[in-house]
């Protein structure tokens, strides 16, 4: 017999989507940082009691929550990631793929047709709440993979780091307080920067970043930087305007510099998770797509920039390369 458990598998994978995005709306998981039974915790949440039983075994089954007898508590991940109190919280980025969910119900319709399903300038500052959950997601999820990713690019000696495309400029934030000779500049689009600013305001580092409102895939980069980090850019650029950010990047980069290109790319024909993210790129925009780490190291090569290296970060990847240094006479 062939086993058609992966046909199921994947036509009912948005259940355990929707009880997750479930629990975390009706607050679940700040509910249980104190252990509970369900008659306690519907009590408490205005619930019914068979629903909330029934929320939370499929959560235990999950393995966000633990069960005890009859007493519920969050996992250590549920703790530390599922709550609002927690600083590395990712309930605004559950928030943010929970609303963009009914998109994906179109994706026949955009695989057909080629067009995105929403508009994409709502996420970069059409619509001003699509776009705040757009960049605090993005922060929380770059809190979630950033350690891969500092220990992958070292800075040591460098003086000035160009976030391209930064976004809400975690990396540079936590770049920043590892090395404290190093200064920055976050350069996207203004509606970006104007919530990045809240973010960079409270981490203790503002005082060396400087906020530079750009279309980079337009304006020029300036010059005077010696290390440059293109972070979850590229997958909404084609080909062709990734390399010309990669070229514009070189020619304002100072030799010797260093430049680590990392997002969700494509290596050997997997991951699954950036095959998917290809997808929803198809789905939010005009232009994007998963590249593959050996094109996104053929542009920098072509670009001028030596020493090329793909590194695997699952489930992200980066790509690090250097400047020549200048010959001396």
């Amino acid at each position: 017999m062939i086993d058609p458990a992966p046909i199921y598998d994947a036509a009912t994978a948005f259940w355990k989507s929707a009880v997750l995005f479930a629990a975390c709306r009706l607050g679940v998981f700040d509910a249980l940082e104190e252990a509970a039974g369900a008659a306690a915790l519907a009590q408490r949440l205005g619930l019914s009691e068979h629903g909330t039983a029934a929320l939370l075994d499929a959560c235990v089954a999950m393995g966000l929550i633990e069960k005890a007898g009859d007493t519920y508590r969050n996992t250590p991940a549920g703790d530390r990631y599922l709550t609002s109190r927690s600083p590395e919280s990712l309930l605004v980025t559950l928030e943010l793929q929970a609303a963009t969910y009914p998109m994906w119900m179109r994706l026949a319709e955009a695989v057909r047709d080629g067009q995105p399903a929403i508009a994409p300038a709502d996420l970069l500052g059409g619509d001003p709440e699509l776009t705040r959950q757009f960049v605090v997601g993005m922060h929380q999820r770059a809190l979630g993979t950033a350690g891969a990713l500092m220990d992958a690019v070292d800075l040591t000696g460098h003086r000035v780091l160009a976030d391209i495309g930064g976004g809400p400029g975690t990396y540079s934030m936590l770049m920043l307080q590892r090395y404290p000779g190093l200064r920055a500049r976050i350069m996207d689009l203004a509606p970006i920067l104007e919530v990045a600013r809240t973010l960079v305001a409270s981490s203790g580092v503002g005082d060396r970043i400087e906020m530079v409102p750009c279309d980079v895939t337009a304006d020029d980069l300036g010059n005077g930087f010696d290390a440059a980090l293109v972070s979850g850019l590229l997958h909404r650029m084609t080909a062709e305007t990734s390399r010309s950010i990669l070229r514009k990047v070189y020619a304002g980069m100072a030799p010797g510099g260093l430049i680590a290109v990392n997002d969700l790319f494509i290596v050997a024909g997997g991951p699954t998770m950036a095959l998917l993210f290809g997808l929803q790129m198809l789905l939010t925009n005009e232009t994007g797509g998963a590249h593959e780490a050996s094109d996104v190291a053929s542009w920098l090569a072509q670009a001028g920039f030596v020493d090329v290296k793909i590194t695997p970060l699952f489930p992200h990847t980066v790509v690090i390369a250097r400047k020549a240094a200048a010959i001396r006479a």
